[in-house]
């Protein structure tokens, strides 16, 4: 896969995660539960303006992906826990997957992956 191509998939990716978690954050607040909902839709919408105005922010795209990543997770987690306390069978299960996985694709996107990889390489 290309790099442009792979790039375009992680900006989808972000837009996604953040169009859910907007959804989910609606819905506690339309459940009156405004702590988690607030939570939730506080990181989206940090996640939206960080994608869409990453070069008025003056963040480098990579960066601003990276950023997104690590913003993504917390905001997985405390849905995972939302869905939790609601009894769903198998949401929370996959929303903590993925909270756990966000943070690694943001570590294995960044330069510092491919240092520990070379260097393990060398020896």
């Amino acid at each position: 896969m290309k790099k442009k191509t792979f790039r375009k998939l992680e900006i989808l990716l972000h837009f996604i995660t953040a169009f859910i978690l907007l959804i989910k954050g609606s819905d506690e607040l339309g459940r009156r539960l405004y702590f988690p909902g607030f939570i939730i839709i506080g990181l989206a919408l940090l996640i939206l303006a960080i994608t869409i105005f990453w070069k008025t922010l003056y963040i480098r795209p990579k960066q601003a992906r990276q950023v997104c990543y690590y913003l993504e997770a917390p905001a997985l987690l405390v849905t995972a826990y939302v869905l939790h306390l609601e009894n769903k069978p198998f949401l929370p299960a996959i929303f903590l997957i993925a909270a756990l996985l966000y943070p690694a694709m943001g570590f294995i996107s960044s330069k510092k992956f491919r240092r520990i990889k070379n260097i393990n390489d060398s020896f």
